[in-house]
This record gives C-alpha cells, structure tokens and sequence, in this order.
C-alpha cells in the first residue's frame, strides 16, 4: 500500500510539475507579445506623431497608419522588418507628394490639405499590405512576405508615377489607346517619366526588402527579391491605371467645366460623365495593391523554375 501511495504521490507531482512549466512558458510568451505589442504601439505612436507633425497624414490617417503599423510590427515573426519595408513606403510617398506641391497645386492636381492622407488614401494603399502581415502571423508559411512586397510595391510605384507624372511637359497618353492624348492630371494617362517613377518606386521597396532580409529573403536572394517588387510593382501600377481609364468614376464640374475625380469641386457637387460613382481613387488603389499582392506569390512561385 505504501508502495502504490508512492506512485500516486510521483505521478501527481510529475503532472504538477508539468502544469506549472506549461503555466511559465505562456505566461512568458504572453509576455513576449505584450512587450513586442508595446513596443509597436510606441514606435508607430512617434512616428506617426511626427507624420501628423510634418503634415504627411491628418489626424485620421495617424490612426488608420496607427492601425496597420501595429499589426505590420507586431504579429509576424520578425515583424520589424515588414515595418521597416511598409516605413519606407510612407517616408518616400509622403516625400514625393510633397515634391514642387505649390506647382501641383497651382495645375489643380495636388493632393487635399496640403498633401496630408487621411484614412481612406491610407487603408487603400497600406490595407492590403496589413491583411498580409496578419496573415503570416497567424499562418506562417513564408510566402506571404512576397504578397506583401507586391503590395507595398505597387503602392509605391504608384505614387511616384502619379507625383512626378504630374510635373511630366510632355502630354500624358491614355494607357488604353496611347495615339489619344489626354490632360495632366487624368486618370489612366501614362507618361515616360511616370512609368520611370513607378520602376523607381518598384525598385525602392525591392532594395528595402532584401537589405534588411524580410522573412525568408535571406534564402532566396536579391534576384527573387528584385524580381517580385519588380514585375509586382509595374504590374500593379498598370492595373491601377487601366482601371482608371475606364471604370473609375470621372465627374464634371458644372462651375469650371473641370473634369475631376472629386465628387465635389468649386464648392458644388459634380456630375457623373463616365465609370461608376462608386469607383473611386482609393477603391482603385485597394484593388490595384491586391492584385500586386498576388502578383507578387505569382512571381515568386514562377521564379522557383527559373
């Protein structure tokens, strides 16, 4: 009887033990991601203090920009680095959209409130890029860091292709019939010095991934690397312009005659001439960043043969 006791004694004292090594090791991960969630919060709460500081977002772009950050730095594995690369997105956009702004403005093509995005350009051009981040967090597998740098990517070329397009003294073409000139400022108009900017933008976030070695870069290498932002970026771009020409919805201003994206202009409400009302600029740069996102998977998969 002693013996069996014995036993029964070893036997609960081994599964306590066990409850309480399983107890210490959640609650130091718990810990780990409250630290990194911290973290997150407090470098996402300067910087985007600083953006609102130099005008680069309004006060509900910083909280979108909050948003998205957070979970960028915070729930994949290395986390930093996706927000290094999304970082570099934010600092170069907000750059180039400030670039000659008093001569974009004086043309009627510059970004509202002084360049500064609010939540809506900020979900559309960093919302997909977020959904990816949170999804390699919850199911790592690697292959979305590529979806993610097609989406950052394109979100970049095309910033860069509408900032410094606009400057372009050639007259832009539209992407759909390029024997057709169209006005500065149109949606769809391409020009050589936009498509410049865009493999610039491309090429920016392809370098910012593979410097700072994004998930599984390391592995794969700058070629991959290039190739993704590359094919991605351009690709992207391309379809954000296409759609432009021909499903976003353009309107008229029946004060000035102006033909804009805006459903207000000159303080009265425009008129519908073509694509849908429901269309607008920050839909199609959501649409165009996802489809760099599968763009990117695409790419990379295809790369592996190569």
């Amino acid at each position: 009887m002693g013996i069996l006791q014995a036993l029964v004694y070893r036997k609960s004292v081994i599964r306590a033990a066990r409850w309480i090594m399983g107890l210490a090791l959640w609650l130091k991960e718990l810990f780990m991601d409250l630290l990194m969630l911290a973290e997150a919060l407090v470098a996402c709460a300067i910087i985007g203090a600083a953006s609102l500081r130099f005008r680069f977002v309004t006060l509900s772009g910083f909280f979108a920009a909050l948003i998205i950050g957070v979970v960028v730095f915070a729930v994949p594995s290395d986390g930093w680095k996706w927000f290094i690369v999304i970082m570099i997105f934010h600092v170069v956009a907000a750059q180039f959209t400030k670039y000659k702004y008093h001569t974009k403005r004086r043309l009627g093509f510059a970004q509202e409130k002084g360049g500064a995005r609010a939540w809506q350009n900020v979900t559309a051009n960093g919302g997909i890029a977020g959904l990816f981040a949170l999804g390699e967090g919850l199911w790592p597998s690697g292959i979305l860091a590529f979806g993610f740098i097609g989406a950052v990517a394109t979100a970049t070329a095309d910033t860069l292709a509408t900032e410094i397009g606009l400057l372009s003294k050639r007259q832009p073409r539209l992407i759909t019939d390029l024997r057709r000139k169209v006005s500065a400022g149109t949606s769809g108009g391409v020009s050589p010095i936009g498509e410049l900017a865009a493999l610039l933008g491309a090429v920016i976030i392809g370098l910012s991934a593979w410097s700072v070695g994004l998930d599984d870069l390391g592995v794969y290498g700058f070629k991959t690397t290039a190739l993704v932002a590359l094919l991605s970026g351009l690709a992207g771009c391309t379809l954000d312009s296409i759609i432009g020409a021909t499903v976003q919805g353009m309107f008229s201003c029946p004060i000035c005659g102006a033909v804009t994206e805006n459903k207000r202009h000159c303080g009265s409400t425009t008129e519908l001439v073509r694509g849908s009302s429901l269309i607008d600029n920050n839909m199609v740069n959501f649409i165009a960043t996802a489809a760099g996102a599968l763009a990117g998977i695409a790419v990379f998969n295809i790369s592996m043969y190569l």
